[in-house]
């Protein structure tokens, strides 16, 4: 079950946004008392209730933003339970000192907004001296492993609370922030008997949190049990990333119980990450920026293209196996051939002898420029740090030059593989204008937005241009393929792909 956070200055917004999440289908809200701008009334807020609700007052050193004295809030915390609200939220050091009292349910909680306890099961212990119901712990992991212990001790109070006949509490563990993010999305998963969602993903009151449409719709949470296999896109940062909403609707579509994730892992925690990722019975990755080079030391074994490449953007959980894959190149080469008129998989057809002018020597300028190669085009490569293109360029055996010197070279074919024009930044091109000219072929890996100021530019110049999308469509369709199995439609991920950027824009 979702549990939808309402956070608002006003009883009236409070109420409005009640009604509006119940006739959404929501069953069960908080209020957050802590954000009104007056006094809590609750014989506003509890009577003729029209759907399950928790009442919560957080303090300043919890995350709150209660602003009157300590007295006066937990007077308020008596007040709801004995109006019989369904469910009261108290913190582990107040829950003793307040008695149970009718048939409201009681969530004892910690909340940690900078660190991760040493010692659960003693925290844990504390914490069942308040008489809880639920046992609530939010806490700011600083390692992926920190992630990973949170879960464990979780799902294994909740096998023993299941079984019965024990002390143990059904319990609720939040890692808060981007890297614990799965935390939330996967609570099912580890038993877990709710978890929390903003009610507007304009109003997020704590680190992580999702708006409940995003994790009821996309994510599918209902449906996300013990057994689910799981999926996901890791990268740093990866908020930008549309790879759950086309993975996620694929499975839908096809009707698999599988969920796909965005996993922010800074750099470095990302070997911590890839060793233990199976434990929660992933079984694949997409890798985006910056982890696309770094991965490749973690896997056992690896596609012949990764290998000359340099550059890893797929992996596949098989056992005790990680294999990597590079889809990028293919599906880009691919795009670039059909709009030059090719069929899309000539091996030395209409990109052979072209000269490409490649922008970038990260991830997927190494996919690029080796798939061009592969084809039989003249590559050059540029990046703003001339050591970087240098080192391609050996790797490659192909061309490079400066950054400063990109638009001497005349090209036949321009890719840019650098973040210029990415939203938010929709203004920037990584050519100007009088850099390009009639005929010719203007490829942009950016996808958001599909139009980007690259490809305005090239389109008033008279060139061919290549969007993102078909890139992103394509390598998506491929890793599919690799994770399942099975064909994905390309039709479907363009559609919800454009639509996730519609929505971005908005």
């Amino acid at each position: 079950m979702i549990c939808v956070t309402i956070a608002t200055g006003s009883h009236k917004r409070l109420i409005l946004e009640r009604e509006n999440l119940v006739a959404d289908g929501i069953k069960f809200v908080e209020f957050r008392l802590d954000f009104l701008r007056k006094a809590p009334e609750l014989n506003r807020l509890i009577p003729e209730r029209p759907c399950a609700t928790v009442i919560t007052c957080r303090r300043p050193q919890d995350g709150g933003l209660w602003r009157e004295s300590e007295e006066r809030r937990l007077t308020t915390l008596r007040e709801a339970i004995v109006a019989g609200v369904e469910f009261v939220d108290l913190e582990v050091d107040v829950a003793p000192t307040i008695p149970r009292y009718g048939q409201t349910k009681r969530i004892v909680s910690h909340h940690d907004m900078n660190s991760m306890p040493d010692d659960l099961e003693a925290l844990y212990e504390r914490m069942l001296k308040g008489d809880p119901d639920f046992v609530k712990i939010a806490v700011m992991p600083k390692t992926i492993d920190d992630v990973f212990r949170l879960l464990h001790f979780v799902e294994g109070k909740n096998v023993k609370a299941k079984l019965g006949g024990g002390r143990e509490r059904r319990t609720i563990g939040i890692a808060m922030g981007e890297m614990g993010r799965m935390s939330r999305i996967l609570a099912k998963k580890f038993g877990m008997p709710f978890t929390y969602a903003t009610f507007s993903r304009s109003r997020v009151v704590a680190p992580g949190l999702i708006d409940y449409r995003h994790l009821r719709d996309d994510y599918r949470y209902d449906t996300l049990g013990t057994d689910v296999d799981v999926y996901g896109v890791v990268g740093y940062p990866i908020g930008h990333s549309l790879s759950p909403a086309i993975h996620n609707a694929s499975f839908v579509a096809q009707e698999m119980r599988r969920v796909y994730l965005p996993f922010a892992i800074p750099p470095e925690e990302l070997d911590r990450f890839v060793d233990r990722a199976p434990e929660i019975d992933v079984r694949g990755l997409s890798v985006t920026i910056p982890h696309k080079v770094a991965v490749i030391k973690k896997l056992t074994r690896l596609d012949p293209a990764v290998e000359e490449i340099g550059a890893c953007n797929t992996v596949v959980f098989d056992g005790p196996q990680r294999i990597g894959y590079n889809t990028d190149y293919i599906a880009a080469v691919m795009s670039i051939e059909v709009a030059m008129g090719g069929k899309g998989n000539e091996p030395e057809g209409i990109l052979f002898g072209k000269k490409a002018l490649v922008l970038g020597a990260g991830g997927a300028g190494k996919a690029l420029a080796y798939g061009l190669m592969k084809r039989g085009a003249r590559v050059t490569v540029v990046d703003a740090l001339i050591d970087r293109a240098h080192e391609l360029a050996d790797q490659l055996d192909c061309h490079y030059c400066e950054w400063e010197n990109r638009a001497a070279l005349r090209p036949d074919i321009v890719v840019n593989c650098t973040p210029i024009g990415m939203h938010p930044n929709v203004d920037a091109s990584p050519m100007e204008r009088a850099m390009l000219r009639d005929g010719m072929v203007v490829f942009d890996a950016v996808y958001n937005p599909e139009h980007t100021m690259l490809i305005r530019l090239a389109q008033e110049r008279g060139c061919k241009t290549v969007s993102g999308v078909e890139m992103f469509v394509g390598q998506a369709c491929l890793q599919f393929k690799l994770f399942t199995g099975q064909k994905a439609s390309a039709k479907l991920m363009r559609e919800i792909l454009k639509k996730s950027i519609s929505s971005v824009k908005e």
